[in-house]
């Protein structure tokens, strides 16, 4: 009986929590079958999206007349990573930034990422000249009309004609357009440029092709050109980009010629047309000296590239290798120090104090505007106590820089000693062949430090005409 009784429990107990789940309402989850699959989906996407970066490249909508390039990438976290090339000149030249570079070991780039990088490329070189173009659609109404007035030479009829904001509108377009045009074909000229070196290059036998540890390693460019592919897939881009900008102009002229004929007295749609070539081209004197300059450089890197084989070409012995690469790293950081010599004497010239140095000693007198601001001070003394602080403060910067130079022109000395020294061991060790090879090769990354110092001091605090919005 008891046993019974005893087995009777368990059943019981079922019996009771079959009416509890009977009561208890159960959950409705959704399509797991569903989820699973767009979670398999997700998961795909983000991993042909890691580690590339996705540029929208120039954007020619005269709605908003800007031809601007997006770089972001996607990582597992979905964190945007910043763009560190992305800052003012002034900026790195004033070494703003202190912070280590992430030494966490990145995945390396499968096949199916080389694209992506080569785009990366080209896109990074397009944005580096895309600051200096002009952008006529950000100016305004007045500013606009008035840089027509100064080309067509006091011609008040055609001025004159322009008397509604849809006319006004109209020339912008068609001015954004020319400028276009004109921006385009410059990028054609640099392309060719890539094509001809390309060309050039693959027609010399035994060429080595440097890595970019080699690169690192030599203190060059890691490339000099672009893959063969790549400069024929931007050249084709530009081509249709110009017919279609070309296009677009045709258009706009047979408008222009419509609007001229109907305004009382007629106006030559000539004079219009010359004038925003005119301006177009004289706004783009800095963008065309950015496009001279990169073609310039292209030169100088690929004849360093040959000079850098021809050392390797009269097989030099570890020791003479190591030799020639401690001249060259030794000359590579004496050049590094002159730019920041002479681009601190250009601001101490153009009283143009570096950001840093700013930076620097206004945080240290932080204490001193509190006490300036105490109540209890006159009005005479502090305004006298304020002047006696700013001839002070602007004084001691001056000074830090004059020492800043010093200590550079000692820093210079001492690679010049060291160099002296490396010389007399190269006389030692290698033959005359070998010796001039690389004394020649020092001698051309001097020659292209200089042409690029030079091209970066003229053009230091120059900024492209046409590139703010004005409030007028």
């Amino acid at each position: 009986m008891d046993i019974d009784k005893h087995k009777s429990l368990p059943s019981k107990h079922l019996d009771l929590q079959d009416g509890l789940s009977e009561k208890k309402k159960k959950k409705c989850r959704g399509n797991r079958k569903a989820q699973h699959l767009r979670r398999r989906m997700r998961r795909q996407q983000q991993k042909m999206d890691q580690d590339t970066t996705i540029v929208q490249n120039e954007n020619d909508n005269l709605n908003d007349g800007q031809e601007s390039i997006l770089y972001y990438s996607l990582n597992k976290r979905k964190r945007p990573n910043s763009n560190r090339d992305d800052v003012h000149m002034s900026q790195s030249f004033s070494e703003l930034s202190i912070s280590q570079i992430n030494t966490k070991k990145k995945k390396s780039i499968s096949k199916n990422n080389k694209k992506d990088k080569d785009d990366n490329d080209v896109s990074a070189s397009i944005h580096s000249i895309q600051r200096f173009k002009p952008h006529y659609l950000r100016v305004s109404d007045n500013v606009f009309k008035q840089m027509l007035s100064n080309v067509i030479n006091d011609d008040h009829k055609t001025i004159q004609s322009i008397d509604t904001n849809e006319k006004i509108r109209f020339l912008r377009e068609m001015t954004e357009l020319t400028n276009n045009l004109y921006y385009f074909d410059l990028q054609r000229q640099l392309w060719q440029e890539y094509h001809n070196m390309t060309l050039k290059e693959n027609g010399v036998l035994g060429l080595r092709q440097l890595s970019k540890s080699d690169a690192k390693e030599h203190n060059t460019c890691y490339m000099c050109g672009f893959p063969k592919h790549v400069i024929q897939k931007r050249q084709n881009t530009i081509v249709h980009q110009m017919q279609r900008t070309i296009n677009e102009l045709n258009q706009y002229l047979i408008q222009l010629n419509t609007w001229t004929t109907q305004y009382q007295p007629p106006i030559d749609p000539n004079i219009l047309s010359n004038a925003i070539n005119e301006f177009v081209k004289k706004g783009q004197e800095r963008l065309k000296q950015e496009f001279d300059h990169k073609k310039k450089m292209l030169e100088l890197n690929s004849y360093d590239h040959h000079l850098i084989n021809r050392v390797y070409e009269l097989q030099p012995t570890e020791e003479q290798l190591h030799l020639a690469k401690m001249i060259w790293q030794v000359t590579a950081d004496e050049l590094k120090i002159k730019e920041k010599q002479e681009i601190l004497r250009k601001q101490i010239f153009l009283q143009q104090l570096p950001v840093n140095i700013d930076n620097i000693i206004d945080q240290s007198i932080d204490h001193v505007q509190p006490m300036l601001s105490n109540p209890v001070l006159e009005k005479d003394r502090r305004a006298g106590l304020i002047s006696k602080y700013s001839k002070t403060i602007t004084q001691y910067k001056f000074d830090l820089m004059t020492l800043n130079l010093t200590t550079f022109q000692n820093i210079i000395y001492g690679h010049q000693q060291i160099l002296i020294d490396l010389q007399e061991q190269l006389l030692k060790s290698c033959n005359e062949a070998l010796r001039q090879a690389i004394e020649n090769r020092q001698e051309a990354m001097k020659k292209r430090h200089e042409i690029y110092l030079k091209h970066k001091l003229n053009t230091f605090f120059v900024e492209a005409p046409a590139t703010t919005i004005s409030n007028e």
